[in-house]
Order: C-alpha cells, then sequence, then structure tokens
C-alpha cells in the first residue's frame, strides 16, 4: 500500500481505495488508465514526451469521419474565392508608384539612413526602381568613403 495522489483533488491517498476520500473521484478507471498508460511508455520509450492534457471522460473522443466516394461538398462558395482574388488585385494596384514601382515603406526609409550597411539589401526585392537603388546603395558608398576617411 502506497500514497498516491488523486487525479481530480491533488490530495494523498492510498492506492488502494476505489474512490477518493476528499473528493469521491473513483480509482479504479483512473488506475487502469494509468497502467495502460505506463505499459505503452515502456513500449515507446525512445519517444520524447513534455506531457499531455488531462483527459475529461464525460467528453466523447472525436471520431474520423467514414471514408466515402462521394466528394464533399464546397464548403465556401465560388463567389467569396473570386471576391477574395479582386480584394488582393486592387489593395496590389493601390500599392504602386506612379512609374510602375513599388513605394519605399517608412520604416525601410529610417533604416536605410541610419544602417544602411544592413537594410539596403531589401531594396533588391523585386518592385523597387533603379532609382530607389541608386539613392540606398549612393549612401551606403557615401558612408562607406566617408568612414575610411580621417
Amino acid at each position: 500500500m502506497a500514497l498516491i495522489e488523486c487525479y481530480e483533488c491533488k490530495r494523498s491517498i492510498s492506492s488502494e481505495v476505489k474512490a477518493c476520500i476528499h473528493c469521491g473521484a473513483p480509482m479504479a478507471d483512473h488506475q487502469a488508465h494509468a497502467q495502460a498508460q505506463t505499459a505503452a511508455a515502456r513500449v515507446q520509450a525512445s519517444t520524447i514526451s513534455f506531457g499531455s492534457l488531462p483527459r475529461n471522460s464525460a467528453v466523447p473522443e472525436a471520431a474520423e469521419l467514414p471514408q466515402t466516394s462521394e466528394a464533399l461538398p464546397k464548403i465556401m462558395p465560388a463567389a467569396a474565392g473570386r471576391r477574395r482574388r479582386q480584394q488582393a488585385a486592387q489593395a496590389f494596384e493601390a500599392q504602386i508608384n506612379a512609374d510602375g514601382s513599388r513605394p519605399v515603406e517608412g520604416w525601410l526609409k529610417i533604416m536605410v539612413f541610419l544602417l544602411p550597411i544592413v537594410f539596403v539589401w531589401f531594396l533588391l526585392r523585386n518592385g523597387h526602381s533603379a532609382k530607389q537603388r541608386l539613392f540606398g546603395f549612393g549612401w551606403l558608398a557615401l558612408l562607406i568613403l566617408a568612414s575610411t576617411l580621417k
């Protein structure tokens, strides 16, 4: 006979009782489940586990749907997909400059000014114009030149 912890109230009880003396939780089901888990843990000793959430026996387990040859109906109507594509196209069109190049975001302007050796490479992304790249890399070259002069 050993003292174990009740799975419901976390108090110490005897390992031979059928129900917890503090909260009344049945221990027979829990002990059988614990023994099955320890047996499974011995078989799967090579896997690493960080524990699991406690299970509530009052809540039914999720079951898989039976496999049928019929095609399941589409949940999303076709109009929703078309609408989403149109919104994405409109959002992309709004982000293009008059000359067809991608605008330089405010955060990128600030970071190219402050730390160009790192952030000027973001100007190499698709869509930035040669003028934007020339300003960014020119600023980097100017700072490198200024740092080498005494």
